[in-house]
């Protein structure tokens, strides 16, 4: 019973991976060329940034207060360095695409989900 239970879990778990399409360093840098909000989620926290053409952001995370930092694109990669919030320390993620019109950030070095995102319009 063990078995079936975790071939069951491995298959869920290997399909949502199949349901990420990642986006390309065109699609990211076409998704800013004007200054973007987006809402996002990771773990048991939410918030919101807006993120401006001239590489600096300012993030809201209700449960932690307000922060702000840069952030640069590097390829596939978008890289950010929050000024407090991470002591200030850069993280580069891969983004992909959910067939919901969502997005998913992945940490670059492993792949690990970070958290899912969309643009406020």
């Amino acid at each position: 019973m063990r078995w079936i239970l975790l071939i069951g879990l491995l298959a869920a778990l290997s399909g949502c991976r199949d349901e990420v399409r990642m986006l390309t360093a065109e699609e990211l840098q076409a998704f800013f060329t004007h200054d973007r909000k987006i809402s996002f989620t990771r773990l048991a926290l939410s918030g919101t940034a807006v993120l401006r053409t001239d590489g600096t952001f300012e993030v809201t995370i209700p449960r932690l207060g307000e922060d702000t930092g840069t952030w640069r694109l590097d390829g596939d990669r978008i890289c950010s360095r929050w000024a407090e919030f991470r002591k200030g320390q850069e993280l580069c993620a891969l983004a992909g695409a959910l067939p919901d019109g969502t997005y998913r950030g992945m940490f670059a070095a492993s792949g690990t989900r970070l958290g899912d995102f969309w643009f406020v319009k």
